[in-house]
This record gives C-alpha cells, structure tokens and sequence, in this order.
C-alpha cells in the first residue's frame, strides 16, 4: 500500500514538473510579445498627443517635479516637442494624464489614462471633446469655469487644467532649455 503512495507522488511530481517547464516557455515565448504590444499602444497614444513626432526616445526622458518628459522626434530626427506624463491630484484620486506640448509650449494634446472621478461628473474629462479643447493652448490660459467646467463639477476639470499649468510651467523651466 505504501509503495501505491510513493509511485502516485512520483507521478504528480513528474506532471507538476512537465506542467511548469511548459508554462515557462510559453511564458518566454508570450512576454516578448506582450512587451512589445505595450510599447506599441504608448507609442500610439503618444503620437495621438503630439502628431508631429513619429518616434518617442525614452532613454531621453527628463523627469521634473515627478512629471516625465518624453522628447518625439519627426522623420528627420529633430525634435518636434515632449509628451509629459502628469499624475494630478483630483477629487477621487489621481487622474493620470498625457499632453503632448510642442517647441513653442503649446499643447498638441492631451488624453486622460485613467481616473477614479465621480461618474457623469468629473470623469467627463475623459470625453474627447473636452480633451481637443487644450490643443493650442499654453501657459498663459486662465481657467474659465464656464467653458472648462461641467454642471456640478469643478474639481476634475480644474485638476486636468493644474496638471497642464504644471507640465507647461516645468517645461518651460526645465526642459525646452
């Protein structure tokens, strides 16, 4: 009887151990190219907030008051601006930012990553719509809560706008030099 124990143990051993090997090389396999589809998706958002660069060289980021500027490049390899990424206090927690900005810090872009704001209110920044009204736009924009508010919601809206002043501010300071 014994012997049935150690012979079903050996067995369990030897499938567990098949089992992971496989897995692990499938793993080798997948994670390549999950990497690579991840850097794709950035790469693509980054191009939709700063459609005048082709490529984005993160091993040239700059990173400023925990905002990090990524420079893009057009097809003749000059830079035609960074996309910042901001993370900015809101009213449920950080809302998480892209904006493109250009070399005459002007924005090119913006696209909200995430955020946890009230639903119908303050994660209407979300909305495209409300997104391409920065484009143009630069530091000396005051904001208007009549344009860039929502009924019963202040608060996101005017995080987004902080965020922006910031990266455009830093920008300016930091990074175009």
């Amino acid at each position: 009887m014994e012997n049935r124990y150690i012979h079903f143990g050996i067995v369990l051993g030897l499938i567990a151990a098949i089992s992971a090997g496989i897995l692990g090389t499938v793993n080798g396999f997948t994670s390549k190219v999950i990497a690579e589809n991840a850097l794709k998706i950035v790469n693509e958002a980054r191009v939709e907030v700063l459609p005048s660069a082709s490529t984005f060289k993160e091993e040239e980021a700059k990173e400023v008051d925990g905002i990090q500027y990524i420079p893009g490049y057009d097809e003749s390899g000059a830079v035609v601006g960074y996309v910042a990424s901001v993370a900015q206090p809101g009213y449920a927690g950080d809302i998480n930012f892209v904006v493109g900005i250009d070399n005459d810090a002007k924005i090119t872009g913006l696209n909200v990553i995430s955020q946890s704001e009230t639903p119908g209110l303050g994660a209407k920044v979300t909305g495209k719509k409300w997104q391409q009204q920065w484009i143009g736009r630069d530091d000396s924009y005051k904001f208007d809560k009549a344009v860039d508010a929502f009924a019963g919601a202040t608060i996101s809206p005017r995080a987004v706008y902080t965020g922006i002043m910031r990266a455009l501010e830093n920008y300016k300071a930091e990074v175009s030099q």
